[in-house]
């Protein structure tokens, strides 16, 4: 019994090996490549939403600014045709400081811009004054030009540009804007017709026309919100599903790991019990023949010896006792080693019942033990009757060796029907005793093999009968009863045929 329980070193430290192995699931890994996903999409997204938002961002600028040229060219042929050209005719030169001269613009202006998103135009003659303007009070100051006025006053392209009054990165995060937050700016010259063909038009100053563009900027922000978002739960729904497969395919590959664990162990334990039963059988061999003279000795010496002392007596009764319990005991050790695969007839558990009482009716009135029988009729399984024999026969020398004296044995069996009146149901088989029941501080080991309470036992006899009900398909069960006593439970499936059909044949 100690041997069998003995651990060698060797094996622990590579049962220590193999558990970081087994712990260690290939898609382990993939947890960490899931969280590196999730960033690279997250950044993917956001390069991505940017860069949608900025493209629509320049699209809408690009526009108003195309808007807004358009919008001074119309305002400088206006202003030539319907000002400028007039006024020189009429008068021979423009002097925007005689109020009739500045009425007369502002007129040709207003018609011009009105309805439109125009914040302020303004004119600048060549000294960088303001000529005109539609806020009267600036006309005449100086200081108010832009940086590249010049440029434009000497025949240079139209100029454009976007001024801010806060960084355009913190616009997302201070919406909404105040208005005039951003404005457009587009200088322009104002030209006349040009004075011989194929000449340049001259320049006769530079017009300043500015648009607010903060509403058109707020739409392009929320836009580009929406992109940003829109992306965001994207990448977190694609991470949760790639989370979701990962996860999935690790709890099925552990279950996988789990049952080829556990194939591993019972073919491991196959492996050791054949071995065991090559090298019990082998001892079996070479204890049954000794044993078989000794037995036959004592018996011959006990027939000789009637007239011999008491002493001599009981000892030649306990060579011949113990020569009768060792085979008994090898044929244990054999039958654990070796266990039988059952046959699959059909066996009537309360013939074998009747059997087993039948065999040991001597022995349990020897000790006094009486049996109350309670089973119902049609009990039917499909198994081996030798197995199922040798498993009924075990629990109850156990429950009488267990009472050590006079006691009860109580059998009952009846047939369970599933819940749903689907199959056949199976047979439940109680055996209790009147004895002191089990000890719990051991009842979870009783099924170990090699366990055992007894003095001289070899701890397989619980064991026996365990791996003969399971290789039926069945199950046992051990507790103490409700009033005291060991309460052995055997669930065997029934067999699905009628109990007096089979009892006519």
């Amino acid at each position: 019994m100690s041997e069998s329980n003995h651990v060698s070193p060797e094996t622990c430290e590579c049962r220590k090996q193999a558990a970081p192995a087994e712990s260690a699931l290939p898609l382990s890994y993939a947890r960490t490549l899931s969280w590196l996903s999730l960033v690279v999409i997250l950044l993917t997204s956001l390069g991505l939403s940017f860069f949608i938002s900025n493209s629509a961002r320049e699209t809408l600028l690009t526009r108003q600014e195309d808007f807004a040229r358009l919008l001074v060219e119309n305002l400088n042929s206006q202003i030539f045709r319907r000002f400028a050209l007039p006024t020189i005719l009429a008068s021979g030169r423009i002097a925007l400081r005689q109020p009739t001269q500045y009425e007369h613009l502002d007129r040709v202006v207003q018609s011009v811009i009105q309805g439109l998103p125009v914040e302020r135009l303004r004119i600048y003659d060549f000294s960088r004054l303001v000529a005109y303007s539609t806020k009267k009070e600036d006309v005449g100051r100086a200081g108010l030009s832009p940086p590249n006025l010049d440029d434009v006053l000497h025949g240079a392209a139209p100029k454009s540009e976007i001024i801010s009054s806060i960084p355009a990165w913190q616009a997302p995060f201070r919406v909404p804007l105040r208005e005039g937050t951003f404005v457009l700016r587009v200088l322009y010259p104002l030209r006349g017709e040009p004075l011989r063909p194929g000449e340049d038009a001259p320049v006769m100053g530079a017009l300043e026309l500015t648009q607010d563009i903060t509403g058109d900027y707020e739409q392009v922000l929320a836009f580009q919100g929406i992109i940003v978002v829109m992306c965001l739960l994207s990448s977190v729904v694609l991470f949760g599903l790639l989370l979701m497969l990962i996860h999935r395919a690790e709890r099925v590959l552990a279950e996988r790991m789990h049952r080829n664990r556990l194939l591993e162990n019972e073919l491991h334990s196959n492996e050791k019990l054949a071995g065991m039963g090559r090298v019990i059988a082998s001892i079996a061999h070479e204890i049954r023949n000794p044993l078989g003279i000794i037995r036959s000795s004592a018996e011959l010496l006990q027939r000789r010896t009637d007239k011999a002392d008491s002493g001599t007596a009981r000892i030649l009764g306990a060579i011949y006792d113990e020569s009768v319990r060792l085979p008994q005991t090898v044929n244990d050790f054999l039958d654990y080693a070796r266990p039988r695969q059952p046959r699959q007839d059909l066996v009537d558990v309360n013939l074998v019942l009747d059997q087993v009482m039948a065999f040991l009716e001597g022995e349990l009135g020897r000790h006094g033990v009486a049996v109350e029988r309670e089973t119902e009729a049609g009990l039917f399984v499909h198994g081996d009757k030798d197995l199922l024999y040798r498993a009924f026969y075990n629990i109850l020398i156990n429950g009488q060796q267990a009472m050590d004296g006079p006691g009860i044995v109580r059998i009952r069996g009846a047939l369970e029907h599933p819940a749903q009146e689907s199959g056949p149901g199976r047979v439940r088989l109680e055996f209790l005793d009147s004895g002191p029941g089990f000890d719990p501080a051991v009842l979870s080991s009783l099924l170990d093999p090699f366990f055992t309470t007894k003095d001289g036992g070899t701890g397989l006899g619980l064991p026996i009968v365990q791996s003969i009900i399971t290789s039926h398909g069945g199950q046992i069960e051990l507790e103490n009863g409700p009033e005291g006593g060991a309460l052995v439970r055997v669930l065997l499936p029934a067999a699905d045929i009628e109990a007096p059909e089979v009892q006519d044949e």
